[in-house]
C-alpha cells in the first residue's frame, strides 16, 4: 500500500513532550551470554548505543552477529547479562516483570519477520491484543478497526492469518504494533519473508510512521537497500558494534523535524493508585475471560471431550444424591404415617445346624401375645397383628400377584390408614370369618382400571371369592422401595381359616399347645378364643402417648419374655422396635448409601479434573508460541496465569452446568420408570456447581502456572 495518509495517531491528545531528538534509548556496555550445556555463547560483547526520540535506526549484520539479541533486549523481552539499559530515563534493569510487561504493551510495538499473529484468530482480534494488556477496554474494537482501515485492511478484519497474504499479515502486525500509540517500533526483518514489491510497500509504511507520526523506529535488516531508508545504520559483527554511521538523509533533518506529541512513560502512573489498580484488575479479568472463551471456541471438540468427565461426575452426583434424599424422605414420611407412638414387634431368628437364618425367620409371635400385652402393660393403649403372604387375585380376565394380609380389627386405626371409599373391616367381620376385603390403590388399578368402582364386586383371592367392601388411601412407597398400596387386606380369622392357613411349623404349634396346657389360655380381649393358637408375622403396639413409648417398649419386652419363658441371660426370640429407632437406622443406612453414591460420583469429578489438567498441559505445549506472542504484546505472567486458569474453570463450570441439567433429568427419569422416590436439593446442586469450579481451579492451576513461567523470548522461538 502507499505510505500516504498515515497521519497522527488515532485518539492522540496534545500532551507536554520532551524536545525533539532527546535520547529515548541508551545502552552502555551491554553483554549477553547464553549457556548451552557447558558452553558459553557470547551474543553481545560490551555494546553501547544511544537512540534519540524520532530517529529511524537500522541495525545490520550477518546471521548470528547479535542483532536480534540486541533487538530483544531493547524490546524488554530479554535481559542483558551485564551493562546498563535506560529507556525514557528509566533504568530497565531495576524493573520487575509487571513493569516490563507494561512497557511492552504501552511504549513498544513489535513487528516480527514471521508476523507472529495468533492462528485461528481474526485480524481484528490480533490487533486488539495490546489494548487488552494495556487495560484499555472501552472502545478497543473501534480503535483496532480504525487502525486496520488506516493500513488498508478494513475489508479484512474478520479474516484469519491463513486467509491473508504475506503483505497483509505484515500490515496486521504493524497495526498491532501501532494500536497503543507506542513511542518506539521495533521491526525485526519485517520484509524477510516478502516479495520485493510488498517489501517496498512495507518499508514505505514504516518510513511514513517515522516521518509523519514521529515514531522512533529500530529496524533490523540484512539488506543495505532497506537500511538506507534510516537515519543511521549500525553494523554489528560477532556481538560488537562495528560501525555507527548516519545515512545521507540524516543530519539537520532530524533536529528540524516537528514531532507529534508523545506521552513519556512514567511507571508511577500505573502503580500506587487505587483507581488504576481497580481498572487494571477489571480489565485483567475481562481479558482473561474473553481470551479463554475464544480459546475454547477455537477447539470446540476438544473442549467438549474435556468437559465430559466433569459432566458425568456432576450428573451422577446430582442423580445419586437425589435418589438417596428421596429414600430418606420416604422413610420419614413412612414413620410419620405410622405414628410416633407406635412399636413394632418382630419374630426372632431360627438356627439350623449352627447357622442363624436371620431376624424374622422364626415363627415366635402368637395372637395370645397380643392379649397378654393388652392385659399387663399399662403404657399400651392398643395392639394389632398381621399375617401376610403373597398370592394371586383375579377379577374377570384380570389377575395380579400381590400381598394378602390378614389383619386384626384395630390394625387400620393403629397404622393411621383411612378407607377412602366403602367401609372398613369390623370386629364382626373378623369374628365371623367374613369373606370381605379392602383393596390398595395399586391392586385397584390392576384389577379394575383407574376409574372403576369396585365396591360390591367379587374377586378371587387365592381362588376364594371375596367381596370388595372398601378402598384404602394411597400410602406410596416404603423406604425400601416397596409399594405399600400393592396389598389386599382381609380379616385375620378369614386369612387363617380360608386363605393363608396357620403360619406356624408343626413343631412350633406343638410347643404352643404344650404351653397352653401348662399355663392355660390367657384372657381374650377380642372374644376369639380359637384364634389364640395362630402365629403372626408382626405385632403393632400403640403407646398411650409419644412420651410413653420407651416405657411401653420396656413393658412389652418384659411381658413377652415372661410369656415366651425366656430365661435370664438368654437371647429373646423376638425384637421390639420403636419407630424412632427404626427411622434412625433407616436414615443412617440411607445416609451411608447416599455418601457412598456421592463418593463414587466424586471419583468421576476427580477423573474429569485430571482430564482437564492433562488437556491444558498439552495445550500449553501446543500454544507456547502463542504465549510468547501475548507476552511480546504486553501480557504479564499474571495475565497468562489468569487466562489458562479461567479457561480450566470455564471448562469445568460448563461441564458442571450441563451435568446439573442431566442429573436433574436423570433423577426424574429414575422416579418415573423405576418408581424410586427422588428428591432434588438446591443446596446439593449449588454445591455440585461450586465443586466443579473448584475442580477446574485445582487441576487447572499447575498448567496455568507452567504457562505463566515461560520466558517470553524462549516461547517466541518455540517451534
Amino acid at each position: 500500500m502507499s505510505a500516504e495518509g498515515l497521519g497522527p495517531s488515532v485518539g492522540a491528545a496534545a500532551r507536554p513532550q520532551p524536545a525533539a531528538g532527546e535520547p529515548i534509548i541508551h545502552i552502555r556496555d551491554v553483554t549477553k551470554v547464553y549457556h548451552l550445556g557447558d558452553t558459553e555463547v557470547h551474543a553481545l560483547r560490551g555494546v553501547s548505543v544511544t537512540i534519540r526520540r524520532g530517529e529511524f535506526v537500522a541495525i545490520m549484520g550477518a546471521s548470528g552477529s547479535g542483532k536480534s539479541t540486541l533487538m530483544n533486549i531493547l524490546g524488554c523481552l530479554d535481559r542483558p547479562t551485564s551493562g546498563e539499559y535506560t529507556l525514557e530515563g528509566i533504568d530497565v534493569a531495576k524493573l520487575d516483570e509487571p513493569a516490563l510487561a507494561r512497557i511492552r504493551s504501552r511504549r513498544i510495538g513489535f513487528v516480527f519477520q514471521t508476523f507472529n499473529l495468533l492462528p485461528r484468530t481474526s485480524a481484528l482480534e490480533n490487533v486488539e491484543l495490546p489494548l487488552f494488556y494495556a487495560a484499555q477496554i472501552a472502545g478497543n474494537t473501534v480503535r483496532a478497526r480504525d487502525m486496520l482501515h488506516m493500513l488498508g485492511l478494513g475489508d479484512r478484519e474478520r479474516n484469519q492469518p491463513n486467509q491473508l497474504s504475506g503483505g497483509q499479515q505484515q500490515r496486521v502486525a504493524i497495526a498491532r504494533a501501532l494500536v497503543n500509540d507506542p513511542a518506539i517500533v521495533l521491526a525485526d526483518e519485517p520484509t524477510g519473508n516478502l516479495d520485493s514489491q510488498t517489501s517496498l510497500e512495507i518499508m514505505a509504511t514504516i518510513k511514513s510512521l517515522n516521518r509523519e507520526r514521529g515514531v522512533t523506529v529500530v529496524l533490523v535488516t540484512h539488506e543495505r537497500e532497506m537500511a538506507e531508508v534510516a537515519d543511521r545504520i549500525i553494523t554489528v559483527r560477532d556481538g560488537r558494534i562495528l560501525s555507527d554511521q548516519p545515512t545521507a538523509r540524516a543530519g539537520a533533518e532530524l533536529g528540524a523535524r516537528t514531532l507529534p506529541p508523545v506521552h513519556p512513560y512514567h511507571e508511577r502512573e500505573y502503580t500506587g493508585r487505587l483507581d488504576a489498580w481497580l481498572h487494571e484488575a477489571g480489565s485483567l479479568g475481562w481479558m482473561a475471560i474473553v481470551a479463554a472463551l475464544r480459546a475454547i471456541g477455537r477447539n470446540k471438540l476438544r473442549a467438549g471431550l474435556t468437559m465430559l468427565g466433569v459432566f458425568i461426575g456432576v450428573a451422577a452426583l446430582i442423580a445419586m444424591v437425589a435418589v438417596g434424599e428421596g429414600a430418606r424422605a420416604a422413610v420419614e414420611a413412612q414413620v410419620q404415617s405410622l405414628g410416633t407412638d407406635l412399636l413394632v414387634v418382630l419374630p426372632g431368628f431360627t438356627r439350623i445346624n449352627g447357622v442363624r437364618a436371620g431376624r424374622g425367620s422364626a415363627a415366635s409371635l402368637r395372637v395370645r401375645d397380643v392379649a397378654a400385652i393388652l392385659e399387663e402393660d399399662s403404657a399400651v393403649s392398643d395392639a394389632s397383628y398381621v399375617n401376610r403372604q403373597n398370592a394371586q387375585v383375579v377379577n374377570g380376565n384380570q389377575n395380579w400377584s400381590t400381598s394378602i394380609q390378614g389383619i386384626s380389627p384395630s390394625y387400620l386405626s393403629i397404622r393411621h390408614w383411612p378407607v377412602i371409599a366403602g367401609r372398613t373391616l369390623t370386629e364382626e367381620d373378623d369374628h365371623d370369618g367374613a369373606t370381605v376385603c379392602l383393596l390398595g390403590e395399586s391392586v385397584l388399578e390392576q384389577l379394575f382400571g383407574e376409574f372403576a368402582d369396585p365396591i360390591g364386586a367379587t374377586i378371587l383371592v387365592k381362588n376364594v371369592p371375596m367381596v370388595v367392601i372398601g378402598v384404602l388411601a394411597r400410602k406410596g412407597y416404603s423406604s425400601t422401595g416397596q409399594d405399600q398400596d400393592d396389598v389386599v387386606l382381609i380379616p385375620f380369622t378369614t386369612s387363617q381359616e380360608r386363605i393363608l392357613g396357620v403360619a406356624t411349623p408343626t413343631s412350633t404349634q406343638t410347643l404352643a399347645n404344650n404351653v397352653f396346657a401348662t399355663i392355660g389360655p390367657p384372657p381374650n380381649p377380642f372374644g376369639v378364643t380359637p384364634k389364640l393358637e395362630g402365629f403372626v408375622n408382626t405385632i403393632f403396639v400403640q403407646a398411650r402417648s409419644s412420651a410413653l413409648v420407651q416405657t411401653a417398649l420396656d413393658q412389652v419386652t418384659k411381658t413377652l419374655e415372661k410369656v415366651h419363658r425366656i430365661l435370664p441371660g438368654k437371647t429373646d426370640d423376638f425384637s421390639v422396635r420403636d419407630l424412632t429407632e427404626v427411622a434412625q437406622v433407616a436414615e443412617q443406612s440411607s445416609k451411608a448409601m447416599e455418601l457412598l453414591l456421592a463418593a463414587i460420583a466424586s471419583i468421576s469429578l476427580v477423573v474429569g479434573g485430571i482430564g482437564i489438567m492433562n488437556i491444558l498441559l498439552v495445550s500449553v505445549t501446543e500454544r507456547t508460541r502463542e504465549i510468547g506472542i501475548r507476552m511480546a504484546t504486553g501480557a504479564r505472567r499474571l495475565h497468562v496465569l489468569a487466562q489458562f486458569l479461567i479457561e480450566a474453570m470455564l471448562l469445568s463450570l460448563m461441564g458442571g452446568s450441563a451435568g446439573i441439567a442431566a442429573g436433574a433429568i436423570a433423577s426424574e427419569l429414575i422416579s418415573h420408570f423405576a418408581g424410586w422416590p427422588v428428591l432434588l436439593r438446591f443446596d446439593v446442586i449449588a454445591l455440585a456447581f461450586l465443586f466443579s469450579a473448584i475442580v477446574g481451579v485445582f487441576f487447572g492451576f499447575y498448567p496455568a502456572r507452567q504457562a505463566s513461567r515461560l520466558n517470553p523470548i524462549d516461547a517466541l522461538r518455540y517451534e
